[in-house]
């Protein structure tokens, strides 16, 4: 059972969450980085983030899909992270200052996004979202529809149960990645309000997705 975790951070505590809050940020960079990387330009493609747009991307770690979203809008355009552990803020912003970017990344939970309605063009979230719990799952994705202008799109990413041999023989041994379906997220996202709702493969190995576009 996932228990309600605070910290401090910038003289103030962060949101409580009874979401799963990940330590260990600079380890958690390389480490995800190194894998991660190679699914961005699909992301683009199926979040169809073009320059100008403005995006958020929720529980956004170190950084990486965030720095890579502001690559796409351009300086017309924004990203911004939020995430609930402060040490992941702190090693996204050091990753924005040392590449200059002007990403904006700030404290935040799914459940309670710090932003007004109807401001951003795509919501983003890589491997977030099983961190919540069921009835959290919900709230976020209601938040996330909130937050997003009408027909903005909402990407979520993450595991989809392997097939064949190899893929089996890595999720026995990848707990979260054994009891995650991202097909699961479709009803979720319609009952939170999105229309045209999908799901399939990204392409990049052991990632899929589901997409609702804001009605």
């Amino acid at each position: 059972m996932a228990h309600p975790h605070q910290h401090m951070h910038g003289g103030g505590p962060a949101p409580e969450t009874a979401g799963n809050v990940l330590h260990g940020a600079p380890t958690y960079d390389s480490m995800s980085n190194w894998y991660l990387r190679g699914s961005e330009d699909r992301i683009r493609i199926l979040a169809q983030v073009k320059p100008g747009d403005k995006v958020l991307d929720v529980g956004c770690g170190p950084g990486r899909l965030a720095l890579a979203a502001q690559r796409w809008v351009g300086p017309e355009g924004q990203a911004h992270g939020v995430d609930p552990s402060p040490e992941m803020i702190a090693v996204a912003q050091h990753n924005a200052a040392v590449r200059h970017a002007p990403a904006h990344f700030q404290l935040g939970v799914a459940e309670a996004l710090p932003f007004p309605d109807a401001v951003f063009d795509v919501v983003l979230n890589r491997l977030m979202l099983h961190h919540l719990p069921g009835d959290l799952k919900q709230r976020g994705l209601a938040e996330m529809r909130r937050v997003l202008k009408p027909g903005g799109v909402c990407l979520v990413v993450d595991f989809e149960p392997p097939r064949g041999l190899f893929g089996h023989l890595v999720a026995q041994h990848a707990a979260p990645m054994a009891n995650v379906n991202v097909r699961n997220y479709v009803p979720l996202l319609e009952a939170a309000g999105f229309g045209d709702v999908t799901a399939g493969p990204t392409g990049f190995w052991l990632l899929s997705y589901a997409r609702g576009r804001a009605r």
